[in-house]
């Protein structure tokens, strides 16, 4: 049985990131976000929604650019962190001690002792109730060489990412259960 709880959010877990920017003075700045995704494979894309008020809307609306950073769970507390106090009055790397690198293709730093960095170029900005979505086309991915399998896939067991669930609440990770599409093909009638 199923309860109707209201128009809240319901898609869990989501995604925790760092998002990097530059603010109008050239000081790298992160913020935390959760609502973040993929959203095309085909140019490779993510959306990252922020309140028009934050400290990051604007260098991102200023210089169309930034980085999505995916920290493991041994960052937990630089993650919360970047998500509580604002660049506006603080230097989130300095204070959390993170490192940050400059991009190699966009004006954006990325996090050096994060797992996963992405530079991206915004191709879209949609108005969405309280938060503006920017869409960010993926033009680099840089992934740590420990986290890569054969084939250069990716090891999330080594990355070790943060979920998060909304309504304030991190997790991690559970195990590996299985390769995608492979076991819903038990149901396919032969």
């Amino acid at each position: 049985m199923k309860k109707n709880i209201g128009a809240r959010l319901g898609l869990y877990p989501t995604p925790v990131v760092l998002v990097g920017t530059y603010d109008g003075t050239g000081k790298p700045n992160l913020i935390t976000l959760a609502w973040a995704g993929v959203c095309c494979s085909e140019p490779p894309a993510v959306q990252v929604s922020l309140r028009k008020d934050r400290y990051s809307h604007a260098a991102i609306t200023e210089r169309r650019v930034f980085t999505v950073n995916v920290p493991s769970k041994k960052y937990l507390t630089e993650a919360d962190y970047a998500g509580i106090v604002s660049g506006r009055n603080v230097n989130k790397f300095e204070s959390a001690g993170l490192t940050p690198l400059k991009g190699e293709v966009v004006d954006a730093p990325l996090v050096a002792e994060f797992p996963v960095s992405m530079e991206c170029k915004v191709t879209h900005v949609l108005e969405v109730g309280s938060h503006d979505l920017f869409v960010g086309q993926i033009v680099a991915c840089w992934i740590e060489e420990e986290a890569l399998r054969g084939g250069g896939k990716v090891d999330a067991g080594k990355i070790d990412p943060l979920a998060y669930m909304p309504g304030g609440e991190y997790f991690g990770l559970g195990e590996f259960l299985s390769a995608g599409y492979t076991v819903g093909r038990n149901l396919i009638k032969k």
